[in-house]
């Protein structure tokens, strides 16, 4: 099994939406499974090619319990500069119940992908097609995964006619020199006693002279057993930090993703010794860093929590000093009584601010007694987003400003969001 370590490209990626109706909607049962199905027409990472570009055909549905979802999402294509273009795509998911059977089902179709930016000549793949499903039949859980390839051609750039190249075997990549090399067919199928996931790939291609490669007809689909009262969402993050506006300085680390059909009563933790903080590091340093989660889930009940963590934090080369911080976000569902959220578990340890330990209320006004240059404000156990079913809380939040541009950031320092949702 090839794995491919791949991130959203190519900024100059144009492509018309096909106008075309979205399949009929069954409706809605509600199962003891948590289901999840994406796919994909082509994800392009680095090297040469632009960046900053979404998924081609992207679509999903994320996790439910519910089958008789069926959703889709058509191109009419797509020109990829530095690769060529990409054909007319298809995507369609689906959750579907026939008697005992529970089954996700994610389909990929492509029309063509033609690679003409080479001097050497045009390769063109035709009728690419990748299937992944999972499924409970009654009794086990099972997987399967395909992927399909209708035809290569070559077509030299110098004498000589273009010609079909012969597709090799699953595990051996076709190697065009100078031009690509092209990997086929990867499937992966995975079944437990209590899940199954499978997913392929039309085809992955390396770009010859460059460090770009490409996935083209990405499918993929998860089912997992005993969802019985709902769904969870959510992070845990030690420290992340953002302009105002949107754009992201540093992203979430150490990030816990919330596993949405639950952590069966255990907690899952990721750590970091510290992260690099950009210009914010000139302000904050944060050692010993930490995040995690944990949810479980009966047929009444469905509750847990996620957290960020750090150890030491050290604002103004020591003139605020705090120990043991975190946040702390929690959900809970009751049949009968509904959904309710917290922060509870969300607390300071030891503040210091100079050499004298200090109250959390005197922490939020610290810069009333010491002068740091560019923190402009201090906030504390800073509730972000909050409803019935979901919390977001940050512990301690920083605002810097830049002395040059005049451009205030955030610096979250323990975030954590948490939801729990019966009705999906």
């Amino acid at each position: 099994m090839r794995t491919l370590v791949l991130s959203a490209a190519a900024a100059a990626l144009t492509g018309g939406i096909l106008a075309v109706p979205a399949p009929s909607q069954a409706a809605l049962t509600t199962t003891s499974f948590g289901m999840f199905a994406n796919g994909f027409g082509t994800r392009v990472t680095g090297g040469s090619l632009p960046a900053n570009s979404g998924d081609l055909g992207y679509q999903t549905v994320g996790c439910t319990r519910k089958a008789g979802h069926d959703v889709s999402n058509n191109t009419a294509g797509a020109k990829v500069p530095g690769l060529g273009k990409i054909g007319a795509t298809e995507t369609r998911q689906r959750t579907v119940k026939s008697g005992k059977t529970v089954k996700v089902i994610s389909d990929h179709k492509i029309a063509n992908v033609v690679l003409n930016n080479s001097p050497l000549g045009k390769v063109t793949v035709e009728g690419l097609s990748s299937r992944s499903q999972a499924w409970w039949d009654g009794a086990n859980f099972k997987a399967d995964a395909k992927a399909n390839i209708a035809h290569v051609i070559f077509d030299p750039a110098g004498p000589g006619p273009k010609h079909e190249l012969k597709i090799p075997g699953r595990d051996k990549p076709l190697i065009i020199p100078g031009i690509a090399t092209i990997g086929l067919g990867n499937t992966t199928e995975r079944t437990k006693a209590d899940g199954a996931m499978s997913y392929a790939n039309g085809i992955y291609i390396k770009l010859h002279g460059s460090d770009s490669e490409v996935i083209v007809g990405r499918s993929r689909a998860d089912i997992n057993s005993k969802v019985y009262s709902g769904i969870f969402g959510g992070f845990g993050a030690a420290v992340d930090a953002s302009v105002l506006g949107g754009n992201v300085e540093v992203g979430k680390n150490p990030l816990t993703n919330v596993v949405c059909t639950g952590t069966k009563g255990k907690e899952l933790t990721k750590s970091l010794a510290g992260v690099p903080l950009g210009d914010a590091g000139n302000i904050v340093d944060v050692k010993g860093l930490s995040s995690g989660q944990r949810s479980s889930q009966t047929k009444s009940t469905a509750s847990g929590y996620s957290f960020g963590q750090v150890a030491k934090v050290n604002i103004g080369d020591g003139a605020i000093r705090i120990e043991a911080l975190r946040a702390q976000a929690n959900a809970k569902y009751t049949k009968g009584s509904g959904t309710s959220t917290s922060t509870s578990g969300t607390k300071f340890g030891e503040i210091y601010i100079g050499d004298r330990k200090a109250s959390l209320e005197q922490l939020r006004t610290a810069l009333s007694r010491v002068d740091i240059p560019g923190l402009v404000k201090i906030e504390t156990n800073v509730v972000t987003n909050r409803s019935k079913k979901l919390i977001e809380v940050v512990a301690l939040r920083l605002t810097l400003l830049d002395a040059t541009e005049g451009t205030k950031s955030h610096v979250n320092i323990g975030h954590a969001r948490f939801a729990v949702n019966p009705d999906a």
